[in-house]
This record gives C-alpha cells, sequence and structure tokens, in this order.
C-alpha cells in the first residue's frame, strides 16, 4: 500500500489569492499607463507668468544650442520651434540604453492680450529659454473703482 499525504480542501484561500492577483495586474496595469503618459510629456516644458505689463515664458531645452532654436511672435501668438541634435556616435561605440530624446519640437502659445511684438525679448541661458512679451499699451490692466448701487 502507498503512502499519499492528504490535503486540506480550503476553496475560500484560493478565492482570496485570486483577489490579490487581480489587485496587483490592475495595479501593474495603472503603473504602465502612468508610465507611458509620463514619457509622453510635452517638450518642452514651460512656465508662464504674467504681470499687468508683460508675460513671461520660460522653456527648459537642455542639450540644445541656442543657434537651433527660433522665436516668433505674431498678435497674440508665440511659437518657438527647434532641433536638438543627436550626439555623433564614434566608431566602435555602441549603445545598451538611450534614454535622451532628438528630433525637431515646436510649441505655440496663445495669448488673451495682444503682444507688443517689436519689445518682445528672448534669451537663452543654461538651458533656460526665457521670453519676454510686452502687452500692448491699450491691453495693460488699469485698475478702477466700481460703485455699489
Amino acid at each position: 500500500m502507498m503512502d499519499k499525504d492528504l490535503m486540506s480542501y480550503k476553496p475560500v484561500e484560493g478565492f482570496f489569492d485570486i483577489g490579490k492577483d487581480l489587485n496587483n495586474m490592475v495595479g501593474n496595469l495603472v503603473n504602465d499607463f502612468r508610465g507611458i503618459a509620463e514619457s509622453r510629456k510635452t517638450f518642452p516644458a514651460a512656465n508662464i507668468k504674467e504681470d499687468d505689463r508683460k508675460y513671461t515664458v520660460e522653456l527648459e531645452i537642455p542639450g540644445i544650442d541656442k543657434e537651433d532654436l527660433g522665436v516668433k511672435v505674431k498678435g497674440s501668438n508665440l511659437l518657438i520651434e527647434g532641433e536638438k541634435r543627436e550626439e555623433n556616435k564614434k566608431k566602435g561605440e555602441s549603445y545598451i540604453m538611450i534614454e535622451r530624446s532628438s528630433g525637431k519640437f515646436c510649441r505655440t502659445f496663445k495669448f488673451a492680450s495682444e503682444l507688443n511684438t517689436k519689445k518682445a525679448e528672448a534669451e537663452f541661458k543654461n538651458g533656460i529659454l526665457t521670453v519676454t512679451l510686452p502687452k500692448t499699451e491699450k491691453e495693460k490692466s488699469k485698475e478702477i473703482d466700481i460703485k455699489v448701487k
């Protein structure tokens, strides 16, 4: 006669394992989608400030030469375009991972106020492009008192 090990069968325990597995699968799926969204962020990243006289646009563009940037203003629109060039590979080199991107980019911003295109300025320093866009005289905000009836 053969010895057999007896195992107790607990169907409810298996159900809870399925719940954990399902939770892990959903969590992994959410994390995967979050990673995809993070990798598709708009480039270059921008911050825009406004006061009553001007807008200031700051773009983070590391690894690019200012000669590869174009900044244009027309009416109430700002267009920034450029190209981030791929580094030259040396003979015999091979990459095992590449996370830094290269290629052309273009960002357009539309402002609520007309811009004084003649006084617009741009400065590129330490990978940050700062564009100062003065508002036209008629667009500068004025503070007025309104009588309450």
